[in-house]
């Protein structure tokens, strides 16, 4: 293990006609073509993908006299060239493992991803005309006349007889060159048998080198058999009108699994996504369509290499419709069972070999288009390997570390905002496992270690024991004990030992939560107590056991819980049926909430893979090499006796960047609940918790001891574990409302409200409709399900609809305002109604004039800057007039300047229409929530220009400026001081100090870098470094308190420097 570890967060064209199309910057090589070689995908190549390799030589170009098969290897292992009748020199290659994987999934021959048959490499040379000793195998066309072989998982054979009468049922390498026949030389110039053609040879590799060894220099390509990269999702504008063709195009080099020609992939979009290959070809006509061969490949995708590529989703919202163009002729595809589907998209490749695939087709027609209704302001979106983009509709107007120990910070230095992506990096050698391929810290990959965040007090698998497995369901009695641990306790995955069993099969998994009912009771959240609302979740990972252990389908998984005993009491909290994957996140019914609570004792969690009880052996045990870990928890999100809830647990799959690289790369994401969202299920299902781009999700500020956490259990150079972290506050925003100066009848009025707490994701635009319920109190404001968040006032009266003698006059929902983020993380938000001649009066009875009345619009902030429910209105922020500019500051975010220096804030701004003499009045309220009031002088055209001051003694935390002017509010802006940042090095001293583990003249040296900082002052008259008496335990008490997070950076500070000035101390 390296001494050193860092972990910390921051944020074609054609080359000649007779050449497959591929980048011409990509090939440095004048003979040699491999169709993988595109730097547009950094020359990575996945799963089945079948690659060709094209050899160009101008002296092996004769096609009617004898040539000498060009010399080419994969890994130093012969690649057999077949001579086409353009002359040049074919082959094609795959990964053995997923061929086999791909075509078990055929559901008829020639559709979808069929290899055709499987061929040992021992098969006799009389069979084919060559010999293919060096392979691990290959691929040939279905024909008659051909014995022995085999087709998907099973394992080859030595095939027999003579192809004849080949049709070349393959799908895979269907516009293969053809084979040269010339009667003057051998079919394609080696004597392959022209009915085994095209021929796929199949080997076991990593990465690949493929090399031509010319009579020249040699000629090589090296490609990347890794998770793909560069995967884009992209629209073709910003807003779209009413009729609009939305244009997509996804960039995925893993979809182009045929080198030849245009692959298809056709995606259901519906609640339930599903993935097909080659439903229809590339001119739109039937393929897979209508058949057996129409085959669902989501349940395959991880079998066959994807990752979170291969599904695509449509929220279609009431903007989107899908459509049909000349690619996708239908609006649904079938099985020619019993099975339809839908709602599909297909996708078709630009070109062969391009790994660009459009919804588009030569006709600017796309299968997806806008509504001709569509309402402005509102969004639709798109997913696809777990990134989004909104289709917003709408019109617009013309015109790392210093030092040996590891260190962990999150962001770049700048405050945290929400619905932003922050970089998160690690650095650590012991994670590189193989240095000739990108390592995952993927949580079902038992030696990873995962950076985790814990909020609240999540149920874990952390005290789970006593694992069983269970040969036939429904029968929990005579279970296989299995040994298991939690070694991690930070990320809390229970690693189960099955390379201790013997070969078996079982149906069902049990374990002991090593929990109570009364601790399920402390985090579950009963809806039918009074003061309690909420939502309650299962987070479960059993990848594991999809990868190792052969469960492939989950769709007959229930999961149970039992009380006092194995098998007593039991509830179902997850159906069958319920289950789509091997990893989610899933909502507990409140039935079964009410249920689990009635109930008493210790507490056992059973898994039933087989609930039908008519698929014996789902699990099977087969001579195991990896442990498996799991993941099962129990969040809950809500409100009880008025204050937030929040326990939940995260963990990051951090992604190595490059071979060799022990750098490893995630994001981190996070949205503020409010009254809005909180109890809404489908807002909590956005968030990520077993990602390598984690989204959480908070309902409060978390600052100073409360603030974020994530924590990684490093494994140091003396080989003890070390739970590494940071801390990070998580500060909540008082919202502003704001809009223009003046007003007419029937022009636009624009209001703008800025609060960072309302954009909940980074890659969307957030927007916020009107409730249009004429039978809910709020009607006519902005909310949702009868909760207000904004409401527009005139002559302070609400702007909402009333009915008078029959006839309804509409209020704020009849003009189709919505609040709208400005743009993907802005938090900025606007909405567009006309200024009405009259409104409502309060009692809906009558109309009156709007004019000679003021304008307001009050936000109701969940949680402003202090954390508290708050009122921002529109008047509060202007005089009886007009507006005042919104106050500034020249800094937002400070830190806390080191003894006797100081550090300046300037505060600015205007006020119309003021009153002459009449200062303004500028209340600062400090962290501690005393305020402190001064008059701020105004020029006589209204503007102001203030100074603030802080310097050492000046608190940390969250200042709040308050403005008024003439009794009128003018809104309020605030700023926040920060400590200096210790680096985690003089922490970790400090814990290796409390813990005896260092001198007290080495834990000096963290003392020397704070004084030398100025961090910590020191008198004048104090002598060089020396301890002159016993230090009491006390003070290694603190020091330890402070390395775990539990006493502030500050407060321990103080109390160093107190002991120095006392003399306990010196130095």
């Amino acid at each position: 293990m390296l001494g050193m570890k860092f972990l910390f967060i921051v944020v074609i064209i054609s080359l000649i006609t007779l050449i497959p199309i591929m980048d011409a910057d990509a090939s440095s090589n004048p003979n040699l073509f491999v169709s993988a070689e595109n730097s547009q995908f950094a020359n990575h190549f996945s799963g089945s993908m079948v690659i060709e390799v094209v050899v160009n030589d101008p002296n092996l170009r004769d096609t009617d006299e004898g040539k000498g098969e060009p010399d080419v290897t994969i890994n130093g292992k012969s690649l057999r060239m077949v001579q086409a009748t353009d002359g040049n020199w074919y082959a094609y290659f795959a990964n053995v493992q997923k061929a086999k994987a791909a075509d078990s999934t055929v559901g008829s021959n020639g559709k979808g991803l069929d290899f055709g048959v499987f061929c040992s490499r021992d098969t006799s040379s009389t069979v084919f005309g060559i010999s293919l000793s060096e392979t691990d195998g290959f691929a040939v066309p279905r024909s008659t006349g051909l014995g022995g072989f085999t087709n998907g998982d099973s394992s080859f054979n030595s095939c027999t007889g003579i192809p004849t009468g080949s049709s070349n049922m393959n799908n895979v390498v269907r516009k293969a060159k053809s084979i040269n026949t010339n009667s003057n030389i051998p079919v394609g110039q080696i004597g392959l048998n022209s009915n085994a053609w095209p021929l796929i040879q199949l080997y076991s590799f990593g990465d690949v080198i493929i090399q031509y060894n010319p009579g020249g220099p040699t000629q090589q390509v090296s490609l990347e058999y890794d998770e793909m990269q560069n995967i884009s999702l992209n629209i073709d504008r910003s807003l779209y009108p009413t009729n609009a063709e939305v244009f997509l195009t996804v960039n995925d080099f893993q979809l182009n699994q045929d080198p030849t020609d245009e692959d298809s992939w056709t995606f259901d979009v519906g609640s339930s996504p599903s993935t097909f290959y080659q439903a229809f070809d590339n001119t739109g006509s039937n393929d897979a369509n209508g058949g057996s061969g129409l085959v669902d490949l989501v349940p395959s995708l991880s079998s066959l290499g994807f990752e979170n590529n291969g599904k695509l989703s449509l929220n279609v919202g009431n903007v989107m419709e899908l459509k049909t163009n000349s690619d996708q002729p239908v609006t649904s595809v079938n099985d020619g069972g019993a099975n339809t589907f839908s709602e599909i998209v297909t996708l078709v490749e630009r070109q062969s070999n391009s790994g660009i695939f459009e919804s588009f087709d030569f006709n600017d027609q796309s299968v997806i288009g806008i509504l001709d209704n569509a309402p402005r302001g509102q969004t639709g979106q798109i997913t696809y390997n777990d990134e989004s983009v909104s289709i917003l509709t709408g019109s617009s107007t013309a015109s790392v570390s210093v030092n040996d120990e590891p260190v962990l910070t999150i962001g770049n230095g700048a405050a945290l905002r929400p619905g932003t992506k922050y970089p998160v990096i690690l650095i650590d050698p012991d994670q590189n496992l193989n240095t000739g391929a990108n390592d995952d810290l993927d949580v079902f990959r038992e030696t990873a270690i995962i950076p985790t965040i814990t909020i609240g007090n999540p149920i874990t698998l952390e005290n789970a024991n006593t694992v069983q497995f269970h040969s036939t369901s429904p029968t929990l009695t005579g279970g296989t004990s299995v040994t298991s641990t939690v070694p991690d306790s930070n990320s809390d995955r229970l690693i189960i030992d099955s390379t201790t069993l013997g070969n078996a099969s079982y149906d069902m998994f049990s374990v002991n939560l090593g929990v109570s009912v009364s601790t399920l009771a402390s985090i579950l959240l009963d809806d039918s107590k009074s003061n309690t609302s909420g939502t309650n979740w299962i987070n479960y990972d059993l990848r594991s056991f999809e990868k190792e252990l052969g469960v492939s389908d989950f769709s007959d998984t229930s999961i149970n819980m039992t009380f006092g005993a194995l098998g007593s009491s039991p509830i179902t909290i997850v159906d069958a049926g319920d289950l789509s994957s091997a990893q989610g996140f899933i909502q507990i019914d409140d039935s079964d909430v009410n249920a689990i609570l009635a109930e008493s004792g210790n507490v056992f969690l059973v898994i039933d893979f087989d609930s039908s009880h008519n698929d014996a052996g789902v699990i099977d045990i087969s001579s195991e090499t990896q442990k498996q870990p799991i993941v099962f928890d129990l969040f809950s999100f809500g409100l009880e006796n008025d204050q937030s809830i929040n326990n939940s647990i995260y963990r990051f799959e951090l992604e190595e960047t490059a071979d060799n690289s022990s750098t490893f790369e995630g994001t981190l994401e996070y949205a503020v609940t409010n009254q809005l969202n909180i109890l809404d299920s489908g807002f909590i299902q956005t968030i990520d918790a077993i990602s390598d781009d984690v989204k959480i999700i908070v309902t409060n500020r978390l600052i100073d001891e409360s603030g974020i956490t994530i924590s990684y259990s490093d494994i140091d150079v003396t080989g003890v574990t070390t739970r590494t972290s940071t801390q990070s506050d998580i500060s909540t925003h008082s919202g502003a409302v704001s809009t223009a100066s003046t007003f007419r009848f029937g022009q636009p009025v624009t209001i703008t409200l800025k609060d960072p707490d309302l954009n909940l994701k980074q890659d969307l635009v957030d927007i916020y409709f009107v409730i249009n319920d004429p039978n809910s109190a709020n009607v006519d404001t902005v909310g949702k399900d009868g909760i207000k968040l904004l409401e527009v006032l005139i002559k302070d009266i609400r702007y909402k609809r009333c009915t008078i003698d029959g006839i309804e006059y509409g209020g704020l929902g009849a003009t189709g305002f919505t609040l709208v983020e400005t743009g993907p993380s802005t938090g900025i938000f606007q909405g567009v109604f006309k200024m009405p001649s009259q409104i409502c009066n309060k009692s809906g009875t009558a109309l009156i004039s709007s004019a000679g009345g003021s304008l307001d619009a009050k936000y109701y902030d969940s949680r402003d800057s202090f954390g508290n429910a708050n009122t921002f209105s529109l008047l509060r922020s202007q005089s009886s007039a007009s507006f005042s500019s919104s106050p500034q500051l020249s800094s937002y975010e400070i830190v806390k300047p080191l003894s006797g220096n100081i550090e300046e804030i300037i505060l600015s701004g205007s006020v119309n229409n003021h009153r002459r003499g009449i200062p303004l009045e500028v209340n600062i309220i400090s962290p501690d929530g005393k305020s402190q009031i001064f008059g701020a002088t105004l020029s006589s055209g209204g503007g102001y220009r203030s100074m603030i001051s802080i310097n050492e003694n000046s608190l940390s935390g969250v200042y709040e400026i308050q403005l008024s002017h003439n009794n009128f509010d003018l809104g309020s802006i605030s700023f926040e001081v920060i400590p200096p940042k210790i680096p985690n090095w003089v922490k970790n001293t400090a814990k290796s100090w409390a813990t005896t583990s260092i001198s007290n003249s080495e834990f000096l040296d963290g003392l020397e870098y704070l004084i030398k900082e100025g961090i910590i002052t020191v008198p004048s008259t104090e002598s060089n470094s020396s301890f002159n008496q016993t230090i009491p335990d006390w003070i290694k008490n603190n020091a330890k308190w402070w390395s775990d997070n539990k006493i502030s950076d500050e407060d321990f500070i103080k109390s160093l420097q107190f002991l120095i000035k006392k003399g306990i101390i010196r130095v």
